[in-house]
């Protein structure tokens, strides 16, 4: 009874599989179709992303802060492709899409995003995308499967970041520091507090880490640091400003001094926005202490009726034409501190450069008498060419700067070129005084030709045989210009001895364009015990001689006395100089499926 059942169920089975058999044969075709189907648009997304993500690395190099003096999209475009067909791209050139644009660094939630930018001046990085349609399967039929867009991404920024200023600058008077010396000691109130000039040597070349500054002052970052108390800020710099006394010493008389106030760092580095500041950052020491110096000047400025009163001993200095010169009084006023900037070369939204510095903005009162050429024979003749009681008002005009370039290190060459652009504003200098406001008062000078004296006591001397009231005004003009440092700035150089600054300087004498323009109010002759005789109508014609003289007269004294002041403190008549300390090159930043953000 039960083997014809069991017969049936055979036969049921056997037909059973004969149906799903090849179903499953089917099947696991059709899967590992799947799978090498998949396999093949793994590897070739796998191979397209690598193809944009050299794009990117190549192209990124040619971006403003890093593409050196003539960024340009189409170069940006060029070094895109190439390197992509280089990787075996080959498709058309505008399958490949590429977009300037910028990456900042991310906030604490981590999302880094591309802004893309219409400007390359604006552009630290550079985005290429490239998306392909390719059928879903290659052995089953497309019209079935269809097909599927297969989209990469690649961003890369590279930027270099320097750590520039322009107030450094150690030219002493008469060949000592005694302007920054009288300046330290009315901000420390140190009446008649000394600079020895090896002061200023030990301070010329020394920087200090920004990562050992932190640490000195007790924080973990640059921002930290806002505000802080400028007696901090000192003992910083004393604490790690270098193994020399010099500089030491100074600091801790900073550091001691009465009434200092709060100060914010950002008045003395400036930190583009969103620029990252390593802790291997290096900072001029002397560029930071005279722009604190120069801050705590101008709040104190503000107590003393708008100018600070310099006691500066000048006498023994070799000017020619120039026997005697005493200084009656020497006025400081600070329009403008100066900076030390961090930062990348490029504009931002507002076409702006972000990495922007300043040099001081300086001016300059000093009232002198002068002496010429004198004579004296015994009792019997006294004689000097001219007796001149001059009021000097300078406005050194300061000046400003952006970093505008950058050609980055790249391949096997360590090094980059910087270039930057100077802004040098109109100098003046006058016969005259300054106000509160720091403002030149023009004033008239006096000048006494021929004093002469015979037989002294036995005859009236003669005061002078020709008096002059005149007035002096002459300008140096402004100048902008691009300059582009030489040598590069080496990366990578001895650990120990630390990489060597670069610095461009175009003070010069300080005079070049000098245009003096003496006005004569009045001439008279015979100066005397008898009083004036006015001829100045009759004396122009022959005014032209001591005219002259009164123009060498100032020139040499501006060139000896003025000029040196000035450059002090790190600027000079019509002059401008720049130093760039340190500069950091960090890892190149490729992100892939990168955030697209609006337009900026």
């Amino acid at each position: 009874m039960n083997r014809p059942e069991t017969a049936i169920n055979r036969f049921r089975q056997r037909g059973a599989l004969s149906v799903i058999t090849p179903l499953l044969l089917l099947f696991v075709i059709i899967l590992t179709v799947m799978a090498l189907d998949g396999a093949r648009l793994y590897s070739l997304r796998s191979e397209m992303q690598a193809q944009v993500n050299v794009a990117a690395q190549a192209a990124a190099g040619e971006a403003q802060t890093c593409g050196g003096q003539a960024p340009s999209s189409a170069v940006v475009q060029q070094r895109a492709l190439a390197a992509a067909a280089a990787q075996g791209f080959q498709g058309d050139a505008a399958a490949l899409q590429v977009q300037l644009g910028v990456i900042e660094d991310s906030d604490n939630d981590g999302v880094v995003a591309f802004s893309p930018v219409s400007l390359i001046e604006e552009s630290n990085a550079v985005l290429v995308s490239h998306t392909r349609t390719e059928p879903i399967s290659m052995l089953l039929p497309q019209s079935v499967f269809g097909g599927i867009d297969i989209s990469v991404n690649a961003a890369v920024r590279k930027e270099v970041e320097a750590t520039i200023s322009a107030a450094g600058g150690t030219a002493g008077v008469g060949g000592d520091a005694t302007l920054l010396g009288s300046l330290l000691g009315v901000v420390l109130n140190q009446p008649g507090f000394g600079l020895d000039p090896t002061d200023l040597n030990s301070l010329e070349n020394a920087t200090v880490q920004l990562g050992d500054l932190l640490s000195a002052a007790g924080v973990d970052d640059l921002v930290e640091l806002l505000p802080l108390e400028a007696s901090t800020l000192a003992a910083a710099l004393r604490d790690v400003g270098g193994t020399a006394a010099p500089v030491a010493d100074m600091l801790d008389d900073l550091v001691t001094a009465q009434g200092i106030e709060t100060i914010k760092v950002a008045d003395i580095i400036s930190v583009a926005e969103n620029a990252s500041v390593p802790d291997s950052s290096e900072f001029p020491v002397y560029d930071l202490v005279i722009s604190l110096v120069l801050n705590l000047a101008e709040q104190q400025q503000a107590g003393e009726g708008g100018v600070l009163s310099l006691p500066l001993n000048i006498n023994n200095l070799s000017i020619p034409l120039i026997a005697n010169i005493t200084a009656v009084d020497l006025g400081l006023n600070v329009g403008e501190p100066p900076t030390v900037a961090v930062g990348p070369a490029r504009q931002n939204a507002d076409g702006e450069w972000v990495t922007s510095f300043y040099a001081p903005d300086l001016t300059l009162q000093l009232s002198t008498d002068v002496e010429l050429l004198p004579i004296n024979i015994g009792g019997l003749l006294s004689f000097s060419l001219a007796d001149l009681t001059i009021p000097l008002a300078v406005n050194a005009g300061g000046g400003a700067g952006q970093l505008v370039s950058a050609d980055c290190a790249r391949g096997t060459a360590n090094t980059v070129e910087f270039g930057v652009n100077l802004e040098r504003e109109v100098a003046r200098i006058v016969t005259g005084t300054l106000t509160s406001d720091g403002e030149l008062q023009p004033e008239p000078l006096e000048a006494t030709v021929g004093r002469l004296t015979l037989l002294s006591g036995l005859l009236p001397p003669i005061d002078g045989i020709l008096y002059l009231n005149a007035e002096v005004d002459g300008l140096v003009p402004g100048v902008e210009e691009t300059v582009f440092m030489d040598p590069r700035y080496d990366l990578y150089c001895d650990p120990v001895d630390g990489c060597d600054q670069l610095r461009y300087s175009d003070l010069g004498d300080g005079l070049s364009g000098l245009d003096l323009d003496v006005e004569v109010n009045e001439a008279s002759l015979l100066k005397s015990s008898f009083g004036l005789i006015n001829l100045t109508p009759l004396l122009k014609p022959i005014l032209d001689p001591v005219l002259a003289l009164l123009d060498d007269v100032i020139s040499n004294l501006a060139q000896a006395v003025i000029n040196p002041l000035l450059r002090t403190l790190g600027v000079g008549l019509g002059g401008i100089s720049v130093n760039i300390s340190a500069a950091n090159q960090e890892g190149v930043q490729l992100i892939e499926n990168i955030v697209v953000a609006p337009d900026q």
